[in-house]
């Protein structure tokens, strides 16, 4: 680690963490400033993070930031914190509005257009962030100094967690840590915007699954849903009414399909339904109803409508077989499949063959 051109930060935190125990010194206060000075920034702030509040435990700002809001509680989706959170890495973004994970948040307009924030860790999880940020996007070329400077000050803070608890604001914390912990693990399961399944949530679902169904010799399908022309959506009215549509068509599918289905977000506009002990014969019908209940989402005035490609199997195979390649194929059989409804016009649903698909053909080499 190096910071020879940053000699102000290093004899910051030299003094920070000399004077640590002094009460005529506000340690963390001092431990903010020498990041304000450092990033060149308007405001830093020490969060803590419950279920999905953003609990602003200490903050201090220069300039034309709100002189003080800390003990301000706020919605960790209405700030980059959560990101930040979820983040295994420190996120460093001299302009919010060109990083790749800043750049798609909701509310990017009204947030700061420079960032610097990184993980809280308390007892092996997440307690909470620190965080810097200024009101202009300004370039920098020291990423790596950077990254080490965050991470240097929030062992800093890890340390004092540890040790001392920090400050009346901290008590009681530590019988939250494990249930905070879990609650963020459930949170990398869950999409946030659509409130159906994650991805990871899926495949860990689909594997599960697809092994019972085929231990009970059963037949079943994935169905690869996409909304029409939600790209054109985004840009003609905004990523704000892209949302709002996928919102809708999320809760739509989840109304349309059975109570033993599954329904989760794979991709932007796309979504997989698993539909397990299903006939082929009935997969279209499923089709037909999840677009039915889609069409009931409006945009301008005019329904909206899905694309669908789906893939319907049957099991064929009493001994082990790797479920990971069968789904993948199956998964890639309905994309083939969506791929041919997009050709068709879109607005309509296409199986990927005209019998359902014998799982030994799917984990066949060649």
């Amino acid at each position: 680690m190096s910071f020879s051109n940053n000699d102000d930060f290093i004899r910051d935190l030299r003094y920070a963490c000399r004077y640590k125990d002094s009460i005529k010194l506000n340690w963390l206060h001092n431990i903010l400033n020498a990041g304000i000075h450092y990033f060149s920034a308007n405001a830093a702030c020490l969060s803590r993070i419950d279920n999905k509040e953003l609990h602003n435990v200490e903050c201090i700002s220069e300039g034309s930031v709100p002189e003080r809001f800390s003990g301000q509680v706020v919605p960790v989706s209405s700030t980059f914190c959560g990101i930040t959170a979820g983040s295994e890495k420190a996120i460093l973004a001299p302009d919010t509005q060109q990083h790749e994970k800043l750049a798609g948040h909701p509310a990017i307009n009204l947030l700061p257009k420079g960032y610097w924030g990184v993980a809280i860790y308390f007892g092996g999880a997440v307690w909470g962030t620190l965080s810097f940020s200024r009101n202009t996007a300004e370039p920098r070329h020291n990423d790596a100094q950077d990254e080490d400077a965050l991470v240097l000050m929030a062992g800093m803070l890890e340390m004092k967690l540890e040790n001392e608890e920090y400050s009346a604001e901290l008590e009681g914390a530590r019988q939250s840590y494990s249930e905070l912990s879990q609650r963020l693990e459930h949170l990398q399961f869950v999409d946030t915007l659509t409130e159906l399944p994650s991805r990871r949530a899926l495949f860990d679902y689909l594997h599960r699954e697809l092994n019972q169904l085929i231990r009970r010799d059963g037949e079943g399908a994935v169905a690869l849903v996409d909304i029409d022309f939600l790209r054109m959506t985004n840009e003609k009215y905004g990523h704000d009414e892209g949302d709002r549509i996928l919102k809708g068509v999320a809760s739509a599918l989840r109304h349309a399909i059975r109570n033993y289905d599954y329904v989760a977000r794979y991709s932007g506009e796309q979504f997989i339904v698993w539909l397990p002990d299903t006939l082929q014969s009935e997969v279209a019908k499923v089709c037909e109803r999840m677009a039915t209940h889609v069409n009931k989402c409006l945009l301008d005035g005019k329904p909206v409508t899905i694309s669908v490609g789906y893939c319907a199997f049957r099991s064929d195979s009493e001994y082990p077989i790797p479920y990971a390649r069968a789904l993948d194929k199956l998964i890639n059989m309905a994309h083939n499949a969506l791929l041919e409804a997009k050709n068709q016009g879109r607005n309509c649903a296409v199986s990927a063959s005209k019998k359902p698909i014998t799982i030994t053909s799917l984990t066949t080499e060649g």
